[in-house]
């Protein structure tokens, strides 16, 4: 079997058995003789576990399945442990039960329907999770829990009641399943029934409850019809443990997880060995939610320091000779002028509108109504593209906000108009101009424009309805509060559209309108009578919170060491939203770069260790109206980032969710090799440069979910440190090479 996988010792036990007995003397476990005795020292290879979570529902439909994946505990006695993501996934039907245990990587299925299913693990030789060996026509539906050491399974009832089966093929799952004792119970099953969480390691049953770990122990026992084995005695093994699930990769050693109301923390795992009883690693790593079960083995040794963790076969270790990079986003010089596109909602040009680019920094603290500070207007052009180039010399207004922005000018675009059928249009564009070189050196990617931007409807001051229509009761049914709930990081971008009250459909379509779809619709100005005197825009806040946000992330996988820091000024670009017909619509984002002399982030953390990193940030919603001559003509909403702001008594960042499952040889195997690269021992390497990549879900504001992406520079970098074992410690970008500064973030294995 290749290195890396849990490997067993010959020396398990063979018995055969006609009943279980059940009795409460108190015997320490260390003074018995136990049933199936662990292998000796030498003999003994097992050094990482597969363990396997299953993942909460995500939907009540009880005909709905559980994801079940597949993770290695990679040195569970090690103060260095890890919990390793293979990859390797399953689904299984909500309503089974699922088990495992005795190290051969069988599993267990049993069904609703009166089945027990077993199935072998093949993902070590590339074979699926699941792959079916046997079904018994058992009924286990029923049973509070089942507990198996490959060879016994304790099906263990509500009332306490305790019924014991014998497999006959324990190393294969195609064997007999054979019922021994039928119904017993005693103190000792009845306190297993009721545990927060139980588990068996060879002849060793544990629970945990309340806090407190105890043992009993399975005994062979031989009378007149036949060799026989009995649960004895009851050892307190520990209290005080801040934890309701718990397991054991093998003999000698528990792992437990905690659950929290915090996202970023909860679902942390933690080690310990049972002789004396010993926190070994406090933070083995979190996220980790869902039923928990290890496939332990017999014995346990300790893994070979010079070799980095992998699963299955040997990882390739190579990189192309010629590391090149994709085509990414070149740093545009700086220009005083800035264009962009306005669209029909089909995509199709939308010619002749007027479009006002105000900069909305001006009076960013206002608490009140202010004017929107125009810096100029133009028109679209036939095929719907704008452009507008800005005074050499700015309002004094404007270029203090400029300036305190750290040379970046904010800028908003808008442009409103009436389809042929009369529903009013808008169009919303975040973006930014740089007009000094010394401002593109220090910004994420330059001046940020030229975007398409889609006009939508313009229907939330519908009959007179200008107000907000958000409410606290529905915000946790939202996609962005699940989001921020959930322990998991989001892959990919946010939705587009998002709504503040509930999950969008997933065909949802802005642009119907009292029945009609008016997305291929002409938009025509609107029209202003003559002598209806001049137009603004004004500007309310109405609601503002400070946020922890995502600005990046960093990784070290084995033997190494993460630095994040965050220094001196921010240096990220948040999303915007926009909602002017009920719901919201990510637009541009609005880069934030004042000056704040922090120095926040973490330093030196690992090995086996990848947090995301989140710093305060206020956020305002701006009801924004467009009136001419004391007529309402437009109403949109805004969220948008204001500054790095730190509530009072709170931290000035934090450490955010855990993202080591992206790490690993499972996640080096599957990456491109022009994006790798590896650090010899004792080195470092860190990005300085370049931008990184978008964080999904970085930050939910009044139930709306936006990502964030920050600039890297020398005062905000992401940095690996290597330790000193032998042989190439190797990382590789998500999106490029880290040498091609366009990684965006890099992975370490």
């Amino acid at each position: 079997m290749a290195v890396g996988q849990n490997r067993r010792s010959a020396s398990r036990a063979t018995w055969t058995a006609c009943a279980v007995l059940v009795v409460s003397a108190s015997i320490a476990s260390q003074t018995i003789t136990t049933a199936q005795p662990a292998a000796a020292a030498g003999d003994c290879t097992t050094y990482s576990v597969p363990t396997y979570v299953w993942e909460p529902a995500t939907t009540n439909n009880i005909a709905a399945k559980r994801v079940l994946r597949k993770y290695m505990e990679w040195g569970p006695k090690s103060p260095d442990a890890a919990l390793l993501d293979t990859l390797n996934t399953a689904s299984v039907p909500m309503t089974s039960k699922v088990f495992t245990g005795g190290g051969d990587g069988i599993l267990y299925e049993a069904t609703i329907g009166g089945q027990v299913k077993a199935y072998k693990d093949n993902t070590a030789t590339g074979g699926d999770l699941l792959t079916p060996v046997k079904t018994y026509s058992l009924n286990w539906s029923s049973a509070k829990r089942i507990l198996t050491n490959g060879q016994w399974f304790l099906v263990f009832a509500s009332d306490g009641t305790m019924d014991v089966y014998k497999q006959s093929s324990p190393t294969t799952g195609d064997g007999t399943l054979t019922r021994v004792v039928n119904g017993t119970k005693s103190s000792i099953t009845t306190a297993i029934s009721a545990a927060d969480d139980a588990w068996i390691i060879n002849s060793t049953v544990q629970w945990l409850k309340d806090g407190t770990v105890q043992q009993s122990t399975l005994l062979p026992v031989s009378l007149i019809t036949g060799p026989t084995v009995r649960l004895s005695g009851t050892t307190e093994v520990t209290t005080g443990i801040d934890a309701t699930q718990a397991w054991a990769p093998g003999p000698g050693t528990v792992s437990t997880q905690t659950v929290t109301a915090d996202p970023d923390t909860t679902g942390q795992v933690r080690t310990y060995t049972t002789g004396p009883w010993t926190q070994v690693d406090d933070d083995v790593r979190a996220g980790i939610v869902g039923d928990i079960m290890a496939d332990a083995g017999p014995c346990l040794t300790d893994p070979d320091p010079s070799i980095a963790p992998y699963f299955g076969t040997p990882p390739d270790d190579t990189g192309d000779a010629v590391a090149g990079d994709p085509a990414g986003d070149t740093i545009a010089p700086p220009s005083r002028t800035v264009t962009g596109t306005f669209t029909l909602g089909n995509g199709q040009a939308a010619p002749g509108l007027p479009v006002t680019v105000t900069a909305p920094d001006v009076d960013m603290d206002a608490s009140g109504e202010t004017k929107q500070t125009v810096v100029g207007t133009t028109t679209t052009g036939p095929d719907g593209s704008w452009s507008l180039t800005l005074p050499e010399a700015l309002p004094a207004s404007v270029q203090q906000a400029k300036d305190d922005n750290g040379g970046v000018l904010n800028l908003e675009a808008v442009a409103m108009g009436t389809t042929t059928s009369g529903v009013k249009m808008l169009a919303v564009d975040t973006l930014s101009a740089i007009t000094d070189q010394a401002a593109v050196d220090t910004s994420i990617a330059g001046p940020d424009n030229g975007h398409s931007v889609k006009l939508i409807p313009n229907t939330v001051d519908t009959e007179g309805n200008l107000k907000d229509t958000f409410a606290a009761s529905t915000e946790g049914q939202t996609y962005a509060a699940k989001v921020e709930n959930s322990p998991a990081v989001v892959d990919g971008d946010d939705p587009q559209w998002q709504s503040d009250s509930a999950t969008l459909p997933a065909d949802y379509d802005p642009y119907l309108v009292g029945g009609k779809n008016v997305a291929a619709e002409a938009v025509r100005p609107h029209v202003v009578p003559m002598g209806s005197g001049t137009c603004d825009t004004i500007r309310m806040p109405v609601a503002s919170k400070i946020k922890y946000t995502v600005v990046g992330e960093a990784h070290a996988g084995w033997d190494a060491k993460a630095t994040f820091e965050y220094e001196s000024s921010m240096n990220t670009s948040v999303e915007t939203a926009i909602k002017s017909n009920g719901d919201w619509t990510l637009g541009g984002s609005k880069e934030v770069s004042h000056s704040v002399s922090i120095s926040v982030g973490y330093t030196n953390k690992g090995p086996h260790y990848a947090k995301q990193y989140k710093v305060p940030i206020e956020y305002v919603k701006i009801k924004n109206q467009y009136i001419c001559s004391g007529s309402v003509r437009s109403t949109w909403y805004k969220i948008e980032a204001k500054r790095y702001k730190a509530p009072a008594g709170g931290a000035l960042g934090k450490v955010g969710k855990d993202v080591s499952g992206r790490d690993g040889s499972a996640n080096f195997n599957r990456s491109k090799k022009a994006y790798r690269n590896y650090i010899e021992r004792g080195g470092n390497a860190q990005l300085s440069r370049g931008k990184s990549i978008k964080f999904g879900s970085a930050v939910s504001f009044y139930g709306v979910s936006m990502g964030a992406k920050t600039g890297y520079d020398s005062n905000h970098k992401q940095k690996i440190t290597v330790g000193n074992k032998s042989g190439k410690h190797w990382v590789w970008g998500k999106n490029g090479s880290i040498s091609g500064g366009k990684a965006g973030v890099f992975y370490s294995k």
